[in-house]
């Protein structure tokens, strides 16, 4: 069966290593499942939501099943498997000098920032800075030596690109970006939702959503109802809705025919 064929499709979120999860309603409620690069659907998740898990160069699905835990199911054997493991390793110099941080900004194999929870399989050359909390629930920056770069003032905090931290309120009604010093590089009220993704910001404004670069210039305009950028290509490859209708374009807004 084909995504194109489900009545009920709300979204396609980004390819990861030619896979990507999409969402969807039907009569018993809303459901998930996941596609390959042909929109041919490789797992009809309407029991258990899938989560994308990359392992090695594999892509696996993470999959609730109620208070028995979790299961895996590995798409390009498509088989059921065994919760990957990483192999043991020594801990990094991070870990040990960051051990009260909740996040972990590093460099992925693409060169852009990301944040990891884990810190699995991570190594001190990628590691960059800790997001860290001192116990008011309020989150600042430091440094990989320990060093308060920002002192912990946000309600909200996350990973914003080249040295740049995505903010909000923890009502999740205002969203801004500040740089590694703590100026303001786009101030709250200028948009009304950001979310960083690779390169650049999902946003959105009246509305309608949109992408802007990391210093808030408008590359593709509001005027879509969803858009997300593919993990594996970026802004070559983006999943679209406008007017009802789901699609894929490029960053020049070129409709692409993927399937």
């Amino acid at each position: 069966m084909n995504v194109r064929d489900i009545k009920g499709l709300r979204s396609i979120m980004g390819f990861e290593r030619g896979y990507a999860i999409y969402k969807a309603k039907d009569e018993n409620g809303n459901y998930q499942g996941v596609i390959d690069r042909k929109g041919e659907i490789v797992w009809d998740a309407k029991l258990f939501p899938p989560t994308l898990l990359m392992h090695g160069t594999t892509v696996f699905m993470s999959c609730i099943r109620g208070k028995s835990g979790f299961f895996y199911y590995d798409v390009a054997q498509q088989k059921y498997v065994e919760e990957p493991k990483s192999e043991p390793r020594q801990k990094s110099k991070a870990e040990l000098i960051a051990d009260d941080s909740e996040w972990l900004i590093y460099t992925d194999e693409n060169g852009h920032e990301t944040h990891e929870r884990s810190m699995q399989a991570l190594t001190d050359e990628l590691l960059k800075y800790a997001v860290y909390t001192d116990g008011s629930k309020k989150w600042g920056v430091k440094d990989l030596e320990g060093n308060i770069i920002i002192p912990a003032q946000f309600e909200e905090l996350f990973v914003g690109g080249e040295d740049r931290f995505l903010i909000q309120t923890a009502d999740q009604k205002n969203y801004g970006i500040i740089d590694i010093k703590g100026n303001w590089v786009i101030p709250f009220g200028k948009f009304d939702w950001l979310w960083f993704r690779g390169n650049c910001y999902l946003a959105e404004k009246d509305g309608k959503k949109g992408i802007i670069d990391l210093q808030g210039n408008v590359l593709i305009p509001f005027e879509y109802e969803y858009l997300h950028p593919s993990y594996d290509e970026g802004l070559d490859l983006i999943s679209a809705k406008k007017d009802g209708e789901f699609f894929f374009i490029n960053a020049k807004q070129e409709r692409i025919d993927l399937f």
